[in-house]
């Protein structure tokens, strides 16, 4: 069955079915078989639209959260536009009464579809190979919304098949964090035999392959190895939901190691690629990059452009909404794999794309960058940092991350956007961090792997296999920071290791930048604002409307 999967409203979707039947009024799932799982309906098209519909509640990335992306609550970014909802996040202003990053009752509304979708896809006469796919598929929607909801809360209630009513009483407790994680891990393993082969291509591009299972396994335990869920030291009572019991170092290499043989299980089918550093930027605004292994699809748009794209662009309607930091700016080093910071590294302040990584350009707008046929301007009073009471950047760069080629263009069309959820660097990159937990010295396919991810960026000399364990996991953080900025990894990250409470202890840097009149310009590091951070931010607490409703539940520590 070739087709794109795109975002389809509930709306829309009651739209299509309505025109040829007589709807009552109410959620998707409460409409029987005699509606949405037609026994009449050869081609099970209301079916499908109703697993469409799951597929839409997919993490949908970008500008999400108050016009900012989350990174913006890391060392990543700042936001451009004052009062942003971010603000709750980067200043640890969240509680069980407000939270701007819930998911629990959209994630549970996911898990009850998938199980309506399941109890009921029989009655629908299309064949057999497609109603596997389709259940494999569901199957999958609905282990991705329990990792969604562990990586935030730990453990949290396991439904199973159950669908329930509103009417009914459904008082189940929080299953261990070890338990929701078997449970995880095991839906995966029975669905990836079920599932399309990997990599979608064509009008199958969007749907869920087993590839996609192997991404989500492996990045299950590779946070499930990770010492958030590992210490034992987020509070001392109910240690089983917020991580494992045995935190023995044998018990914690052994999922190290887990980690790393599920992500090494996906990189030997050798069915996706890492596309070449010429082509970086088509991983996010085509179709069919064979590195992607999932992504969240939408209709052709501008609006990423248009939301984070330099202001001085008024024409086209740029916000500017983002502000990456020169912290995240200078985690990009020089081709010869020095930091920007080191005086023997070459470094240029007025060239800062000289002899840098290449994906530096992907990533930023800079002064003296160009786009849509002139040069950006970020000194202050420049085209694009004009001053007064306007949202622009407050770092001197802007977002350039996700956007089309629109260095010599005229003008703005709508464009593809793919938000990645899984795409092949990633794995690499758990692999070569898990295989480096996992044993007591550098491990040469650990710094092989590294070294696969870094070559994207240029640099002139590889990662040695003499290089010493703490060194290593040191590059391995930084390469995923750099590779994967934007993509809501570094938000995660940063609390599985446990170090953001000491990355938040000073000042997030942006530059002042000054051109004179006879055109020379400085540059000076200059603090742009901070984020708070404490221990119980390490998990969300769970919405106090779910601890009303649910008697069972018990809360995270420290909240």
């Amino acid at each position: 069955m070739k087709k794109l999967i795109y975002i389809i409203p509930a709306f829309a979707l009651f739209a299509a079915v309505g025109c040829n039947k007589n709807m009552e009024e109410g959620p998707l799932e409460n409409l029987d078989s005699s509606f949405i799982f037609d026994p009449v309906d050869k081609n099970g098209s209301y079916a499908d639209q109703f697993l469409n519909d799951i597929y839409g509640n997919m993490p949908n990335g970008w500008n999400r959260i108050g016009n900012s992306m989350l990174d913006a609550a890391t060392d990543d970014a700042v936001p451009s536009m004052r009062g942003s909802s971010i603000e709750d996040l980067r200043f640890g202003r969240i509680d069980p009464f407000g939270n701007p990053d819930d998911v629990w009752t959209s994630r549970y509304t996911v898990i009850r579809k998938v199980n309506v979708f399941l109890a009921k896809v029989d009655r629908v006469p299309i064949e057999n190979e497609v109603k596997g796919y389709w259940k494999a598929e569901a199957r999958f929607l609905r282990a991705y919304a329990y990792f969604e909801l562990m990586k935030r809360y730990g453990g949290v209630p396991l439904m199973g098949e159950r669908i329930g009513t509103l009417a009914e009483d459904l008082q189940v407790p929080r299953s261990s964090f070890e338990a929701c994680v078997n449970y995880v891990s095991g839906e995966l393993d029975a669905i990836k035999p079920l599932l399309r082969t990997g990599p979608a291509a064509g009008g199958d591009f969007g749907r869920i392959t087993n590839t996609a299972a192997l991404a989500l396994q492996a990045r299950l335990h590779l946070y499930a190895a990770s010492p958030l869920f590992n210490a034992g030291n987020l509070g001392t009572q109910n240690k089983e939901l917020t991580g494992y019991t045995d935190v023995s170092a044998g018990a914690v290499k052994a999922r190290w190691q887990k980690a790393a043989d599920v992500a090494k299980e996906l990189i030997d089918l050798n069915t996706h690629i890492i596309e070449p550093n010429n082509r970086y930027i088509n991983i996010f605004i085509t179709r069919d990059s064979k590195e992607i292994i999932l992504s969240y699809l939408r209709a052709n748009t501008s609006d990423v452009e248009q939301n984070n794209g330099p202001v001085g662009f008024t024409k086209f309607s740029h916000r500017g909404y983002t502000s990456p930091t020169q912290d995240l700016a200078e985690a990009f080093l020089m081709t010869n794999g020095k930091p920007i910071t080191d005086p023997t590294s070459g470094y240029d302040p007025d060239k800062p794309n000289v002899n840098r990584d290449a994906r530096f350009n992907l990533v930023f707008f800079f002064n003296g960058s160009k786009w849509l046929k002139r040069t950006v301007e970020t000194f202050d009073g420049g085209l694009d940092r004009p001053g007064g009471n306007i949202t622009q950047t407050q770092t001197g760069y802007y977002l350039r991350k996700f956007m089309y080629n629109a260095e010599t263009a005229s003008s703005l069309g709508a464009q593809p956007h793919n938000f990645p959820l899984f795409r092949f660097a990633e794995v690499y990159l758990n692999y070569a961090e898990a295989l480096t937990e996992a044993n007591d010295a550098t491990q040469a396919d650990a710094v092989a792997a590294l070294n696969k991810i870094r070559s994207r960026g240029g640099m002139k000399t590889a990662v040695p296999n003499s290089v010493p364990k703490d060194e290593l996991l040191t590059l391995i953080r930084n390469e995923r920071r750099v590779e994967l900025c934007f993509e809501e990894h570094r938000f995660w990250d940063i609390r599985r290791w446990m170090i953001a409470r000491q990355l938040f202890t000073g000042d997030l840097h942006g530059q002042q930048i000054v051109r004179a009149d006879d055109g020379t310009v400085t540059y000076t590091k200059v603090a742009v604002g901070k984020v708070a951070f404490n221990d119980r931010m390490h998990l969300y607490p769970i919405p106090q409307t779910e601890l009303y409703r649910n008697r069972n539940l018990v809360q995270n520590p420290l909240w």
